[in-house]
């Protein structure tokens, strides 16, 4: 089953190149520029700007303005831009997640296996809710197909997640915050972005408070529940580390509408014990136990002489593992997700994908963030100017310059893929996380891009269609900078300062 996610179309043709440095395009740029540079905000913070206005051919285009755009700094989320632009460019726009079901039948027995590929969508409720879909809905699908087939009972369920590595939590992360939405673990197999969601439903002053989740009444974890109805909306949802052992305390006021959500461990064991439950209530038995076997994907590739990847009836060989379904998400959702939303999760999934494709080997940090290094270095991009510690700039480890991340931007505006890159980036005043940015000035529909945030970090990369009728691409990283909503408000007027010199370029020509 084929899911796929609408995004708004490009709106022009436009291509970009880092030229070399030369002055500011009109005195106005540079003076706003250096009032933003005079705050008293910056005093002992850090910047880098790199400003390139887009001409019709890479030859044409230049930089406008630099500031320290060469320094590597802290992205945040920025780094998504790379990461996505690197898995869209090894992938290719016609890539999709393919998570397969796979049957075996023998000796009068069936077992069923779920083979992961790295899907950070499946079951994504936040997501799926658009399309009328759930957390369970594809696995409510397969025991379908099962009964359809006459499948009552099955003996046991693998799962294969060896696409990627079992290092689900990087080691850069702030384990105090494990439990986090934002901190998700990463899997070969992920379910609901790698969370329980918890809805509460008070029943009475002081009483403890009922719930339900979604996926509904996995076993996966184990629930203590401390919390109570009370004056105020106070709740804690909490995992102790390295278990599924959760904890619900604190008060609540009203039931809520919007989600809780508390991470698991293990996310690739977490999708197949919700398999095998959804399997249960829709009336197929599960025998046996959830199990881990990392050697069907590999044998389904390559099922020895004689024999096509799973083709053929079971009965020719007892041990064949028979494709049985394939659930199939493209390439571009997962871009838009990553990036529009910036999940992090989506950034970590497709870094080890990308690390997977390109090394041949299993997914993880380290062939991924190396393959998203080759890919900078294939830009042009000096060694000396990025660092690359994980897929979605969670970890402070991660450092790069304003110039590379302006470089990735360049090279994606004139790659074939452009408008996929593109149609995945926030839109000023219009979604995703730059919903509110630029909502209530002209510069709405007309800034796309990515922002970042970690502490003492604000980021924010993209392109500018301005009034000139021109593109231009920035990138502004801050670091040492700990009031978010003043650095929003510098971030916004280097933005408008290119549109307001665009403009007085284009009126000085007689346009």
């Amino acid at each position: 089953m084929k899911q796929s996610f609408r995004f708004l179309p490009w709106l022009a043709s436009f291509v970009l190149f880092l030229g070399t440095v030369v002055r500011p395009a009109c005195a106005e740029l540079d003076e706003q520029i250096r009032a933003v540079l005079a705050d008293k905000l910056l005093a002992r913070g850090e910047l880098g700007i790199q400003i390139i206005r887009l001409g019709n051919s890479p030859g044409e285009s230049r930089t406008i303005y630099q500031y320290r755009s060469s320094v590597p700094r802290i992205p945040a989320s920025n780094l998504k831009l790379v990461t996505t632009a690197a898995a869209l460019e090894k992938l290719g726009s016609d890539f999709a997640f393919r998570t397969v079901l796979a049957i075996r039948q023998e000796a009068g027995a069936t077992d069923l296996a779920i083979i992961g590929d790295g899907d950070p969508t499946l079951g994504d409720a936040e997501m799926l809710r658009k399309l009328g879909w759930d957390v369970d809905t594809v696995f409510k699908t397969w025991a379908g197909m099962l009964q359809q087939r006459g499948v009552q009972r099955i003996r046991n369920l693998y799962v294969d997640d060896s696409i990627f590595d079992v290092t689900f939590a990087h080691p850069s992360w702030p384990p105090e915050q494990e439990h986090k939405r934002y901190v998700a673990q990463v899997g070969g197999i992920n379910l609901n972005a790698n969370c329980v969601d918890f809805y509460l439903r008070i029943g009475g002053y002081g009483q403890i408070v009922d719930y339900r989740t979604n996926p509904p009444d996995t076993r996966y974890i184990s629930v203590r529940n401390a919390c109570v109805q009370g004056s105020k909306n106070a709740v804690w949802l909490s995992r102790q580390r390295g278990s599924n052992d959760v904890v619900l305390r604190g008060e609540t006021n009203a039931n809520n509408v919007e989600p809780i959500s508390v991470t698991i461990h293990d996310p690739p064991m977490y999708a197949g014990t919700v398999l095998a439950e959804t399997l249960v209530r829709a009336g197929v038995g599960v025998a046996g136990s959830v199990e881990r076997d990392r050697t069907i994907r590999q044998a389904m590739l390559n099922p020895g002489p004689g024999h096509a990847p799973g083709v053929g009836p079971a009965t020719q060989s007892a041990d064949r593992w028979i494709p049985l379904a394939v659930h199939a998400t493209p390439l571009a959702t997962v871009l838009a997700r990553a990036n529009k939303d910036s999940m992090n999760l989506y950034a970590e999934a497709l870094c080890k994908r990308l690390g997977a494709a390109a090394t041949g080997l299993t997914g993880s940090w380290d062939n991924g963030t190396a393959a998203m290094g080759a890919f900078l270095e294939s830009l042009g991009v000096n060694r000396d100017e990025f660092t690359i510690d994980d897929g979605c700039g969670l970890s402070k480890k991660n450092m790069i310059s304003p110039n590379a991340i302006a470089r990735v931007l360049e090279h994606k505006f004139h790659d074939r893929d452009r408008e996929v890159f593109l149609n995945s980036l926030a839109v000023a005043g219009i979604d995703g996380t730059f919903e509110d940015r630029f909502r209530d000035s002209d510069l709405r529909g007309r800034v796309f891009g990515k922002s970042g945030y970690v502490r003492g970090v604000a980021s924010l990369s993209g392109y500018l269609r301005a009034r000139d009728d021109n593109w231009y691409a920035f990138s502004i990283l801050m670091n040492e900078v700990y009031d978010y909503a003043s650095a929003k408000v510098l971030q916004e007027r280097i933005v408008k300062a290119i549109d307001a010199a665009a403009n007085e370029a284009n009126v000085a020509s007689g346009r």
